[in-house]
């Protein structure tokens, strides 16, 4: 599931160890060797978008990229805009999957493409009247 990468996220205020904050370019990540497994913050997510491992997923992964930190039992996940391949100028895999579907990229930067596209159609966030300021954006086109 998505994470909301939210302006004001309720996930990082009630983590008691911190294993969840927000990065300086607005995406919440995770460390997950922080993580305690208390799962306050799948509690506190009103978008229901972290997963706890209940069993160790590693012996479900046929080809495991040894890039990519592989969480353990007993801590939460999330979606984290695939932060590795940030780091690397590459963009989050579900980006290219989506053959064109999912855009990423700076919305404080008038000139990108997200910022570009959002202005020039109409775009909606998942329940905002919570106030945590979801940073992700659903673009609806016309047919």
């Amino acid at each position: 599931v998505l994470c909301n990468h939210c302006e004001n996220p309720v996930c990082v205020r009630v983590c008691p160890t911190q294993a969840t904050f927000k990065r300086d370019d607005g995406i919440v990540a995770m460390d997950y060797h922080r993580c305690i497994g208390c799962r306050f913050c799948m509690t506190a997510c009103p978008f229901g978008a972290r997963s706890f491992n209940f069993v160790d997923p590693r012996s479900h992964i046929k080809n495991v990229n040894t890039e990519i930190p592989t969480r353990t039992q007993g801590v939460v996940e999330k979606c984290t805009f695939c932060v590795e391949r940030l780091e690397k100028g590459l963009p989050p895999v579900c980006v290219e999957a989506s053959n064109g579907g999912i855009l990423f990229g700076d919305l404080n930067d008038p000139e990108s493409d997200v910022r570009k596209i959002l202005t020039g159609n109409f775009a909606i966030r998942r329940k905002e009247e919570l106030g945590t300021g979801p940073s992700i954006y659903y673009v609806i086109r016309g047919g």
